[in-house]
Protein backbone atom coordinates (compact mmCIF):
# COMPACT_ATOMS: atom_id res chain seq x y z
CA UNK A 1 0.00 0.00 0.00
CA UNK A 2 1.67 3.35 -0.73
CA UNK A 3 2.52 5.47 2.06
CA UNK A 4 0.13 8.80 2.62
CA UNK A 5 2.05 12.08 1.38
CA UNK A 6 1.83 13.38 4.90
CA UNK A 7 3.89 10.36 6.04
CA UNK A 8 6.52 10.87 3.02
CA UNK A 9 6.93 14.55 4.01
CA UNK A 10 7.60 13.24 7.78
CA UNK A 11 10.77 11.09 6.53
CA UNK A 12 12.49 14.33 5.01
CA UNK A 13 11.16 17.02 7.42
CA UNK A 14 11.14 15.20 10.61
CA UNK A 15 15.29 14.94 10.68
CA UNK A 16 15.78 18.59 9.99
CA UNK A 17 13.66 19.49 12.89
CA UNK A 18 15.40 17.24 15.11
CA UNK A 19 18.64 18.55 14.15
CA UNK A 20 18.01 21.77 14.37
CA UNK A 21 15.98 21.42 17.75
CA UNK A 22 18.75 19.26 19.36
CA UNK A 23 21.45 22.30 18.06
CA UNK A 24 19.36 24.93 19.64
CA UNK A 25 19.01 23.13 23.26
CA UNK A 26 23.02 22.90 23.59
CA UNK A 27 23.35 26.50 22.62
CA UNK A 28 20.65 26.87 25.25
CA UNK A 29 21.83 24.99 28.42
CA UNK A 30 25.85 26.80 27.20
CA UNK A 31 23.74 30.18 27.46
CA UNK A 32 21.84 29.14 30.74
CA UNK A 33 25.34 28.05 32.33
CA UNK A 34 27.52 30.73 31.03
CA UNK A 35 25.66 33.47 30.76
CA UNK A 36 27.89 34.40 27.53
CA UNK A 37 27.08 36.79 24.79
CA UNK A 38 28.46 34.55 22.12
CA UNK A 39 26.39 31.77 23.36
CA UNK A 40 23.36 34.40 23.23
CA UNK A 41 24.07 35.31 20.01
CA UNK A 42 24.57 31.67 18.77
CA UNK A 43 21.22 30.85 20.77
CA UNK A 44 19.42 33.54 18.53
CA UNK A 45 20.69 32.45 15.17
CA UNK A 46 19.68 28.93 15.95
CA UNK A 47 15.67 29.74 17.08
CA UNK A 48 15.27 31.61 14.16
CA UNK A 49 16.56 28.74 12.05
CA UNK A 50 14.17 26.38 13.78
CA UNK A 51 11.43 28.70 13.17
CA UNK A 52 12.03 29.30 9.55
CA UNK A 53 11.97 25.62 9.10
CA UNK A 54 8.47 25.84 10.92
CA UNK A 55 7.50 28.92 8.17
CA UNK A 56 7.10 27.43 5.24
CA UNK A 57 3.74 29.03 3.87
CA UNK A 58 3.28 25.73 1.38
CA UNK A 59 4.05 23.08 3.23
CA UNK A 60 1.95 24.76 5.97
CA UNK A 61 -1.01 24.60 3.34
CA UNK A 62 -0.18 20.97 2.49
CA UNK A 63 -0.67 20.30 5.99
CA UNK A 64 -3.74 21.73 6.06
CA UNK A 65 -4.85 19.82 3.08
CA UNK A 66 -4.28 16.68 4.63
CA UNK A 67 -5.78 17.29 7.66
CA UNK A 68 -8.77 16.89 5.60
CA UNK A 69 -7.91 14.01 4.11
CA UNK A 70 -10.85 11.13 5.09
CA UNK A 71 -7.65 9.08 3.93
CA UNK A 72 -5.41 10.14 6.70
CA UNK A 73 -6.41 7.38 9.49
CA UNK A 74 -3.48 6.53 11.31
CA UNK A 75 -4.04 7.84 15.13
CA UNK A 76 0.10 8.66 15.29
CA UNK A 77 -0.10 10.01 11.64
CA UNK A 78 -3.25 12.33 12.45
CA UNK A 79 -1.20 13.66 16.07
CA UNK A 80 1.82 14.18 14.32
CA UNK A 81 -0.11 16.72 12.06
CA UNK A 82 -1.90 18.10 14.73
CA UNK A 83 1.51 18.68 16.27
CA UNK A 84 2.89 20.18 13.51
CA UNK A 85 0.10 22.19 12.38
CA UNK A 86 0.11 24.18 15.66
CA UNK A 87 3.95 24.91 15.00
CA UNK A 88 3.44 25.64 11.97
CA UNK A 89 1.01 28.45 12.73
CA UNK A 90 2.94 29.81 15.40
CA UNK A 91 5.93 30.63 12.72
CA UNK A 92 3.25 31.84 9.90
CA UNK A 93 4.78 35.52 10.60
CA UNK A 94 7.26 37.45 8.58
CA UNK A 95 11.10 36.85 8.83
CA UNK A 96 12.15 39.67 10.55
CA UNK A 97 9.77 39.16 12.87
CA UNK A 98 11.01 35.83 14.11
CA UNK A 99 14.21 37.15 14.24
CA UNK A 100 13.37 40.37 16.47
CA UNK A 101 11.85 37.96 18.79
CA UNK A 102 13.93 35.51 18.75
CA UNK A 103 17.08 38.12 19.43
CA UNK A 104 15.28 39.77 22.18
CA UNK A 105 14.03 36.50 24.10
CA UNK A 106 18.26 35.30 24.23
CA UNK A 107 19.56 39.20 25.08
CA UNK A 108 16.93 38.97 27.94
CA UNK A 109 18.29 35.56 28.97
CA UNK A 110 21.57 37.09 29.05
CA UNK A 111 21.16 40.13 31.67
CA UNK A 112 18.77 37.70 33.84
CA UNK A 113 21.78 35.10 34.15
CA UNK A 114 24.26 38.04 34.94
CA UNK A 115 22.01 40.03 37.04
CA UNK A 116 22.92 40.15 41.01
CA UNK A 117 21.04 43.39 43.07
CA UNK A 118 23.23 45.10 45.41
CA UNK A 119 22.58 45.35 49.01
CA UNK A 120 24.82 47.56 51.28
CA UNK A 121 27.18 47.91 48.02
CA UNK A 122 27.55 43.93 47.84
CA UNK A 123 26.47 42.25 44.84
CA UNK A 124 23.97 38.96 46.25
CA UNK A 125 23.21 36.20 44.10
CA UNK A 126 19.31 35.12 44.39
CA UNK A 127 19.89 32.21 46.94
CA UNK A 128 22.04 34.68 49.28
CA UNK A 129 19.32 37.11 48.96
CA UNK A 130 17.11 34.25 49.59
CA UNK A 131 19.02 33.14 52.60
CA UNK A 132 18.93 36.82 54.52
CA UNK A 133 15.16 37.12 54.03
CA UNK A 134 15.02 33.74 56.01
CA UNK A 135 17.09 34.71 58.70
CA UNK A 136 17.65 38.90 58.87
CA UNK A 137 15.45 40.13 61.91
CA UNK A 138 15.59 43.38 61.28
CA UNK A 139 12.41 45.18 59.23
CA UNK A 140 14.42 48.01 57.72
CA UNK A 141 17.16 45.83 56.48
CA UNK A 142 14.46 43.16 54.90
CA UNK A 143 13.15 46.00 53.42
CA UNK A 144 16.52 46.91 51.77
CA UNK A 145 16.87 43.75 50.61
CA UNK A 146 13.28 42.85 49.11
CA UNK A 147 13.79 46.79 47.40
CA UNK A 148 17.03 45.21 45.57
CA UNK A 149 15.21 41.99 44.34
CA UNK A 150 13.12 44.37 42.24
CA UNK A 151 16.06 46.55 40.84
CA UNK A 152 16.33 44.22 37.82
CA UNK A 153 12.46 45.34 36.77
CA UNK A 154 12.81 48.78 35.99
CA UNK A 155 16.28 47.50 34.00
CA UNK A 156 14.10 45.06 32.07
CA UNK A 157 10.59 46.59 32.23
CA UNK A 158 11.51 48.72 28.41
CA UNK A 159 12.63 45.48 27.08
CA UNK A 160 10.07 42.77 28.31
CA UNK A 161 7.40 45.69 27.15
CA UNK A 162 9.54 45.89 23.27
CA UNK A 163 9.29 41.77 23.27
CA UNK A 164 5.48 41.94 24.53
CA UNK A 165 4.75 44.04 21.50
CA UNK A 166 5.92 42.05 19.32
CA UNK A 167 4.91 38.71 20.06
CA UNK A 168 1.05 40.87 20.01
CA UNK A 169 2.17 41.57 16.68
CA UNK A 170 2.77 38.06 15.67
CA UNK A 171 -0.39 37.02 17.68
CA UNK A 172 -2.53 39.50 15.49
CA UNK A 173 -0.53 38.59 11.81
CA UNK A 174 -2.48 35.40 13.08
CA UNK A 175 -5.50 36.20 13.87
CA UNK A 176 -5.77 36.41 17.13
CA UNK A 177 -6.93 39.31 19.83
CA UNK A 178 -3.40 39.19 21.57
CA UNK A 179 0.02 37.08 22.38
CA UNK A 180 -1.98 35.25 25.62
CA UNK A 181 -5.08 34.03 23.36
CA UNK A 182 -2.55 32.66 20.67
CA UNK A 183 -0.48 30.72 23.17
CA UNK A 184 -3.25 29.54 24.78
CA UNK A 185 -4.78 27.95 21.39
CA UNK A 186 -1.72 26.83 20.33
CA UNK A 187 -1.18 24.73 23.67
CA UNK A 188 -5.16 23.33 23.18
CA UNK A 189 -6.25 25.09 26.37
CA UNK A 190 -9.48 27.48 25.65
CA UNK A 191 -9.04 30.76 27.44
CA UNK A 192 -12.59 30.91 28.64
CA UNK A 193 -12.84 27.77 30.42
CA UNK A 194 -9.25 28.33 31.75
CA UNK A 195 -9.78 31.44 33.26
CA UNK A 196 -13.31 30.41 34.82
CA UNK A 197 -11.75 27.69 35.84
CA UNK A 198 -8.78 29.68 37.99
CA UNK A 199 -12.18 32.15 39.47
CA UNK A 200 -13.98 28.85 40.35
CA UNK A 201 -10.65 27.59 42.38
CA UNK A 202 -10.17 30.87 43.86
CA UNK A 203 -13.64 30.94 45.29
CA UNK A 204 -13.82 27.95 46.55
CA UNK A 205 -10.49 27.74 48.15
CA UNK A 206 -10.59 31.65 49.14
CA UNK A 207 -11.73 30.56 53.16
CA UNK A 208 -9.27 28.27 53.63
CA UNK A 209 -6.57 30.74 52.75
CA UNK A 210 -7.95 33.69 54.24
CA UNK A 211 -7.50 31.64 57.38
CA UNK A 212 -3.98 30.55 57.11
CA UNK A 213 -3.29 34.35 55.89
CA UNK A 214 -4.52 35.60 58.97
CA UNK A 215 -2.71 33.35 61.68
CA UNK A 216 0.24 33.86 59.31
CA UNK A 217 -0.05 37.71 59.45
CA UNK A 218 -0.18 37.05 63.21
CA UNK A 219 2.91 34.87 63.57
CA UNK A 220 4.62 37.84 61.23
CA UNK A 221 4.04 40.60 62.98
CA UNK A 222 4.99 38.88 66.29
CA UNK A 223 8.40 37.94 64.47
CA UNK A 224 9.18 41.39 63.70
CA UNK A 225 7.38 43.63 66.06
CA UNK A 226 5.29 45.51 63.92
CA UNK A 227 1.59 46.35 63.49
CA UNK A 228 -0.25 44.46 60.51
CA UNK A 229 -0.28 47.48 58.41
CA UNK A 230 3.05 48.17 58.68
CA UNK A 231 4.30 44.16 57.52
CA UNK A 232 4.89 45.02 54.19
CA UNK A 233 6.11 41.67 51.34
CA UNK A 234 9.60 41.88 52.51
CA UNK A 235 8.21 40.08 55.86
CA UNK A 236 7.90 37.23 53.71
CA UNK A 237 10.89 34.85 52.87
CA UNK A 238 10.31 34.95 49.33
CA UNK A 239 10.46 38.33 46.93
CA UNK A 240 6.76 38.25 45.33
CA UNK A 241 5.35 36.34 48.25
CA UNK A 242 5.15 32.95 46.48
CA UNK A 243 6.59 30.68 49.49
CA UNK A 244 5.94 29.58 52.78
CA UNK A 245 7.87 32.09 55.18
CA UNK A 246 6.99 30.29 58.60
CA UNK A 247 9.32 27.95 60.18
CA UNK A 248 11.67 27.99 57.11
CA UNK A 249 14.90 28.68 58.93
CA UNK A 250 13.87 25.90 61.50
CA UNK A 251 12.95 22.97 58.81
CA UNK A 252 16.03 23.61 56.78
CA UNK A 253 17.54 21.87 59.89
CA UNK A 254 16.18 18.80 58.36
CA UNK A 255 18.82 18.82 55.79
CA UNK A 256 21.92 19.38 58.22
CA UNK A 257 24.74 17.12 57.18
CA UNK A 258 22.54 15.48 54.30
CA UNK A 259 23.84 14.81 50.74
CA UNK A 260 21.10 16.53 48.81
CA UNK A 261 22.38 14.98 45.93
CA UNK A 262 22.71 11.42 46.86
CA UNK A 263 19.73 11.24 49.18
CA UNK A 264 17.59 12.10 46.16
CA UNK A 265 19.37 10.07 43.83
CA UNK A 266 18.31 6.68 46.35
CA UNK A 267 14.56 8.22 46.36
CA UNK A 268 14.48 7.86 42.99
CA UNK A 269 16.06 4.49 42.74
CA UNK A 270 13.31 3.18 45.40
CA UNK A 271 10.88 3.95 42.64
CA UNK A 272 12.92 2.21 40.14
CA UNK A 273 14.24 5.12 38.35
CA UNK A 274 18.18 5.03 37.85
CA UNK A 275 18.59 9.28 37.43
CA UNK A 276 22.66 8.89 37.84
CA UNK A 277 23.64 9.76 34.13
CA UNK A 278 20.94 12.39 34.45
CA UNK A 279 22.86 13.89 37.36
CA UNK A 280 25.98 13.40 35.64
CA UNK A 281 25.26 15.75 32.97
CA UNK A 282 23.54 18.52 35.21
CA UNK A 283 25.11 21.70 36.51
CA UNK A 284 24.09 21.71 40.06
CA UNK A 285 25.64 24.26 41.85
CA UNK A 286 25.73 28.13 41.89
CA UNK A 287 28.09 30.42 40.65
CA UNK A 288 28.88 33.70 38.60
CA UNK A 289 27.20 34.31 35.19
CA UNK A 290 24.78 31.30 35.47
CA UNK A 291 21.14 31.18 35.61
CA UNK A 292 19.93 31.54 38.94
CA UNK A 293 16.71 29.16 38.46
CA UNK A 294 16.33 25.51 37.79
CA UNK A 295 14.79 23.36 35.14
CA UNK A 296 15.13 20.47 33.37
CA UNK A 297 15.87 20.33 29.36
CA UNK A 298 15.90 16.87 26.89
CA UNK A 299 18.35 18.03 24.68
CA UNK A 300 17.69 15.14 21.84
CA UNK A 301 14.89 13.48 22.65
CA UNK A 302 16.62 10.79 22.79
CA UNK A 303 18.46 10.26 26.70
CA UNK A 304 20.75 13.46 26.55
CA UNK A 305 18.41 14.89 29.60
CA UNK A 306 20.18 17.44 32.14
CA UNK A 307 19.04 19.35 35.29
CA UNK A 308 20.34 23.07 35.95
CA UNK A 309 20.00 23.65 39.77
CA UNK A 310 21.69 26.25 42.21
CA UNK A 311 21.81 23.64 44.79
CA UNK A 312 22.86 24.91 49.04
CA UNK A 313 21.72 22.41 51.94
CA UNK A 314 18.09 24.01 51.77
CA UNK A 315 14.78 22.01 52.23
CA UNK A 316 14.04 24.28 49.33
CA UNK A 317 16.84 22.97 47.34
CA UNK A 318 16.05 19.68 48.25
CA UNK A 319 12.23 20.50 47.20
CA UNK A 320 13.65 21.73 43.80
CA UNK A 321 15.81 18.70 42.98
CA UNK A 322 13.16 16.50 43.59
CA UNK A 323 11.17 18.95 41.54
CA UNK A 324 13.34 18.68 38.40
CA UNK A 325 14.10 15.12 38.25
CA UNK A 326 10.54 14.67 38.42
CA UNK A 327 10.51 16.13 35.01
CA UNK A 328 13.57 14.41 34.17
CA UNK A 329 12.22 10.63 34.61
CA UNK A 330 9.29 11.92 33.03
CA UNK A 331 11.29 12.37 30.06
CA UNK A 332 12.83 9.02 30.54
CA UNK A 333 9.38 7.32 30.46
CA UNK A 334 8.23 7.56 26.42
CA UNK A 335 7.09 4.85 25.21
CA UNK A 336 10.57 4.16 22.91
CA UNK A 337 8.79 3.43 19.61
CA UNK A 338 6.93 6.25 19.39
CA UNK A 339 8.06 8.92 16.81
CA UNK A 340 10.17 11.77 17.12
CA UNK A 341 7.62 14.31 16.74
CA UNK A 342 5.77 12.32 19.91
CA UNK A 343 8.03 11.90 22.35
CA UNK A 344 7.36 15.25 24.70
CA UNK A 345 4.18 15.80 26.73
CA UNK A 346 1.30 17.01 25.49
CA UNK A 347 1.38 20.17 27.19
CA UNK A 348 3.58 21.02 30.39
CA UNK A 349 0.78 20.43 32.82
CA UNK A 350 1.34 16.49 32.99
CA UNK A 351 5.00 16.79 33.52
CA UNK A 352 4.73 19.82 35.90
CA UNK A 353 2.26 17.42 37.88
CA UNK A 354 5.18 14.69 38.06
CA UNK A 355 7.91 17.19 39.25
CA UNK A 356 5.71 19.02 41.79
CA UNK A 357 4.48 15.54 43.75
CA UNK A 358 8.03 14.72 43.54
CA UNK A 359 8.76 18.38 45.08
CA UNK A 360 5.71 17.51 47.91
CA UNK A 361 8.16 14.54 48.97
CA UNK A 362 10.68 17.11 50.50
CA UNK A 363 7.57 17.82 52.79
CA UNK A 364 6.10 14.73 53.75
CA UNK A 365 6.68 12.28 56.80
CA UNK A 366 6.78 9.13 54.52
CA UNK A 367 9.53 10.16 52.18
CA UNK A 368 11.63 11.96 54.69
CA UNK A 369 12.22 8.91 56.34
CA UNK A 370 13.98 7.71 53.41
CA UNK A 371 15.48 11.15 52.27
CA UNK A 372 16.77 11.83 55.44
CA UNK A 373 16.66 9.38 58.24
CA UNK A 374 14.16 9.90 61.17
CA UNK A 375 15.14 11.14 64.65
CA UNK A 376 13.72 14.72 63.48
CA UNK A 377 9.80 13.75 63.95
CA UNK A 378 9.13 17.40 65.59
CA UNK A 379 10.76 19.30 62.56
CA UNK A 380 8.94 16.69 59.84
CA UNK A 381 5.47 17.44 61.42
CA UNK A 382 6.49 21.24 60.84
CA UNK A 383 7.44 20.46 57.05
CA UNK A 384 4.23 19.09 56.64
CA UNK A 385 2.36 21.53 58.19
CA UNK A 386 4.53 23.88 55.84
CA UNK A 387 3.24 21.87 52.83
CA UNK A 388 -0.25 23.07 53.28
CA UNK A 389 0.65 26.09 53.57
CA UNK A 390 2.64 26.51 50.70
CA UNK A 391 -0.21 24.98 48.54
CA UNK A 392 -2.39 27.76 49.55
CA UNK A 393 -0.04 30.25 49.19
CA UNK A 394 1.18 29.58 46.15
CA UNK A 395 -2.02 28.78 43.90
CA UNK A 396 -2.74 32.45 45.00
CA UNK A 397 0.40 33.48 43.35
CA UNK A 398 -0.44 31.39 40.40
CA UNK A 399 -3.55 33.30 39.84
CA UNK A 400 -2.10 36.43 40.20
CA UNK A 401 0.47 35.96 37.66
CA UNK A 402 -2.26 34.20 35.35
CA UNK A 403 -4.47 36.90 35.22
CA UNK A 404 -1.67 39.90 35.15
CA UNK A 405 -0.28 37.93 31.88
CA UNK A 406 -3.55 38.53 30.49
CA UNK A 407 -3.85 42.11 31.07
CA UNK A 408 -0.32 42.76 30.44
CA UNK A 409 -1.22 41.24 26.43
CA UNK A 410 -5.14 42.82 26.76
CA UNK A 411 -3.28 46.51 27.08
CA UNK A 412 0.42 46.96 27.61
CA UNK A 413 0.35 50.25 27.83
CA UNK A 414 -2.01 50.57 31.05
CA UNK A 415 -0.43 51.37 34.91
CA UNK A 416 1.36 47.91 35.00
CA UNK A 417 2.55 48.30 38.70
CA UNK A 418 -0.50 49.57 39.72
CA UNK A 419 -2.18 46.76 38.04
CA UNK A 420 0.70 44.19 39.06
CA UNK A 421 -0.15 45.60 42.93
CA UNK A 422 -3.74 45.26 43.07
CA UNK A 423 -3.84 41.62 41.50
CA UNK A 424 -1.56 41.03 44.11
CA UNK A 425 -3.95 42.73 46.92
CA UNK A 426 -6.88 41.01 45.26
CA UNK A 427 -5.71 37.16 45.13
CA UNK A 428 -2.35 36.99 47.09
CA UNK A 429 -3.94 39.92 49.91
CA UNK A 430 -0.87 41.25 50.60
CA UNK A 431 -1.28 45.45 50.83
CA UNK A 432 1.01 47.29 48.42
CA UNK A 433 4.01 49.64 49.38
CA UNK A 434 3.47 53.06 49.25
CA UNK A 435 5.96 54.08 47.16
CA UNK A 436 6.07 51.25 44.21
CA UNK A 437 4.57 53.93 41.77
CA UNK A 438 7.31 54.50 39.63
CA UNK A 439 8.83 50.99 39.14
CA UNK A 440 8.39 47.84 37.31
CA UNK A 441 7.98 45.34 39.94
CA UNK A 442 6.06 43.14 37.49
CA UNK A 443 9.06 42.88 35.29
CA UNK A 444 10.96 41.10 37.82
CA UNK A 445 9.51 38.15 37.65
CA UNK A 446 11.51 35.76 35.28
CA UNK A 447 8.71 34.04 33.79
CA UNK A 448 7.05 37.32 32.57
CA UNK A 449 9.76 37.93 30.10
CA UNK A 450 10.96 34.33 28.81
CA UNK A 451 8.02 32.11 30.09
CA UNK A 452 4.84 33.86 28.82
CA UNK A 453 2.38 31.93 29.35
CA UNK A 454 3.44 29.06 31.51
CA UNK A 455 2.33 29.58 35.22
CA UNK A 456 -1.32 28.27 34.71
CA UNK A 457 0.53 24.91 33.86
CA UNK A 458 2.24 24.84 37.29
CA UNK A 459 -1.34 25.32 39.36
CA UNK A 460 -3.37 22.36 36.96
CA UNK A 461 -0.33 20.37 37.67
CA UNK A 462 -0.69 20.82 41.46
CA UNK A 463 -4.59 19.65 40.96
CA UNK A 464 -3.13 16.88 38.69
CA UNK A 465 -0.60 16.00 40.92
CA UNK A 466 -3.39 15.73 44.05
CA UNK A 467 -5.39 13.91 41.45
CA UNK A 468 -2.82 11.20 40.44
CA UNK A 469 -2.01 10.54 43.95
CA UNK A 470 -5.79 9.55 44.63
CA UNK A 471 -5.35 7.52 41.89
CA UNK A 472 -1.94 5.95 42.94
CA UNK A 473 -4.40 5.26 46.52
CA UNK A 474 -6.77 3.57 44.31
CA UNK A 475 -4.59 1.38 42.24
CA UNK A 476 -1.47 0.52 43.97
CA UNK A 477 -2.49 1.00 47.75
CA UNK A 478 -0.51 4.03 48.75
CA UNK A 479 -0.43 7.42 47.86
CA UNK A 480 3.35 7.03 48.31
CA UNK A 481 6.03 7.93 45.54
CA UNK A 482 9.37 5.37 46.68
CA UNK A 483 7.43 2.32 46.01
CA UNK A 484 8.54 0.37 42.64
CA UNK A 485 4.51 -0.26 42.25
CA UNK A 486 3.74 3.61 41.98
CA UNK A 487 7.12 3.68 39.90
CA UNK A 488 5.31 1.19 37.21
CA UNK A 489 1.94 2.77 37.50
CA UNK A 490 3.58 6.52 36.87
CA UNK A 491 5.94 5.08 34.03
CA UNK A 492 2.85 2.81 32.31
CA UNK A 493 -0.10 5.44 32.69
CA UNK A 494 1.28 8.87 32.85
CA UNK A 495 4.93 9.00 30.75
CA UNK A 496 4.20 6.10 28.17
CA UNK A 497 1.58 8.07 26.07
CA UNK A 498 3.83 11.00 25.41
CA UNK A 499 2.31 13.13 23.07
CA UNK A 500 0.56 10.57 21.85
CA UNK A 501 -3.03 12.44 23.04
CA UNK A 502 -3.97 16.00 23.95
CA UNK A 503 -3.69 16.75 27.59
CA UNK A 504 -7.19 16.41 28.64
CA UNK A 505 -7.09 13.16 27.33
CA UNK A 506 -3.96 12.34 28.98
CA UNK A 507 -5.70 13.27 32.36
CA UNK A 508 -8.92 10.92 31.66
CA UNK A 509 -6.39 8.00 30.70
CA UNK A 510 -4.49 8.63 34.04
CA UNK A 511 -7.76 9.65 36.60
CA UNK A 512 -10.89 8.33 34.78
CA UNK A 513 -12.27 11.80 34.63
CA UNK A 514 -11.85 15.27 33.56
CA UNK A 515 -9.49 17.59 35.83
CA UNK A 516 -10.75 18.65 38.74
CA UNK A 517 -9.69 20.61 41.83
CA UNK A 518 -11.07 18.38 44.28
CA UNK A 519 -8.90 16.33 45.34
CA UNK A 520 -5.94 19.32 45.97
CA UNK A 521 -8.96 21.00 47.79
CA UNK A 522 -9.55 18.02 49.93
CA UNK A 523 -6.38 17.16 50.76
CA UNK A 524 -5.27 21.21 51.24
CA UNK A 525 -7.94 23.27 51.55
CA UNK A 526 -9.91 21.35 54.27
CA UNK A 527 -13.42 21.56 52.03
CA UNK A 528 -15.40 18.91 51.51
CA UNK A 529 -15.90 18.11 47.42
CA UNK A 530 -19.82 19.35 46.36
Amino acid sequence: MDQHPFALFLQTFEPEVEKKSSQLNRAAWILETTGSVDAAAIKADLDVELRLLYSDPDAYQNLLAWDRDPQLQDPLLKRQLNVLLRSFKESQIPKDLLEAIAKKEAELSRIYANFRPKVGGKELSENELRELLKTQKDPGMRKNAWEASKEIGLVLAPQILSLVELRNRAAKHLGYSDYFEMQLDLQEVDRPWLLEFLNDLSNRSEEAYTRMLDALDKELCNRFGVEKKDLGPWAWSDPFCQEDPLDTQQIDKLVEGVDIVSSCKNYYEAMGFDVGKILAKSDLYERPGKCQHAFCTHIDRRGDIRTLNNITPSIKWMEVLLHELGHAIYETGFDPQLPWLLRQPPHMIPTEAMALIAGRQAYRKEALAELIGTGKEALIAQAEDSLARRQLIFSRWVLTMTYFESELYRDPAQDLNALWWKLVERFQKISPPSDRSQKADWAAKYHIGLAPVYYFSYLLGELFASAIQESLRQEVGTPNLNTPHSGDFLRERLFAPGNRWKWSELVRSVCGRELSADAWLKEFAYTETP
